[in-house]
């Protein structure tokens, strides 16, 4: 196509070299004082030149028109398809950039629902280790009721014992003589009786 284009370029230079080149204008213009005859020489050179340049005007037309028109279809198409590949470039930035924003906020809401359920499971947590430490207290302090009533009952038991002791060694003296097994524990079940009443 290039060969082809630079050949009808070529000739059509030649033509219009050959058709200008009047070498009887040329001998005439050099007698003749007038300026448009030396400028365009006889009228016949004029309409020669100027038909001349009407031809290659034609075939310039019909040879260059069509490949000209298609360059500068090809190149208006490929500036189009930039155009449309620069705003498919920029409706997939847009479309990736609300994905993103959609992403981070889903990341927020799943951050937030952790964070929640985390205070939650430490609120719950520190309820239950303080259920746990009154328990605790509760059950120390029920044992340590317990000891003290076990306590309390062994010291009235040997105050019980230490009583019946001076008491069996009082009635011995003052009766001066011995008590015996049935008289000592009748005595003791009544005076056993009376330090419970009297408590």
């Amino acid at each position: 196509m290039k060969k082809r284009l630079l050949y009808v370029i070529n000739s059509l230079f030649i033509l219009g070299t050959l058709v200008s080149c009047d070498t009887s204008s040329l001998q005439n213009s050099l007698s003749e004082p007038v300026f448009s005859g030396k400028m365009f020489g006889s009228w016949q050179s004029l309409l020669i030149q100027i038909g001349a340049t009407l031809i290659m005007i034609l075939i310039a037309g019909k040879f260059l028109m069509k490949p000209v028109r298609e360059i500068l279809r090809k190149r208006q198409e490929h500036i189009e398809k930039q155009i449309s590949d620069a705003e498919n470039i920029k409706l997939e930035a847009i479309e990736k950039n609300k994905e993103a924003d959609e992403r981070i906020l889903d990341l927020n809401r799943q951050a937030k629902v952790i964070i929640d359920e985390a205070k939650k499971n430490a609120e719950d947590m520190k309820r239950h280790a303080s259920e746990e430490i009154d328990e605790e207290k509760a059950h120390q302090r029920e044992l340590l009721t317990k000891q003290l009533e076990q306590e309390k009952e062994k010291a009235k038991e040997e105050i019980r014992k230490e009583i019946v002791e001076v008491a069996l060694g009082a009635s011995s003296s003052i009766l001066k003589r011995e008590v015996s097994k049935e008289d000592n524990e009748r005595i003791v079940k009544d005076f056993i009786k009376e330090v419970d009443v009297n408590e």
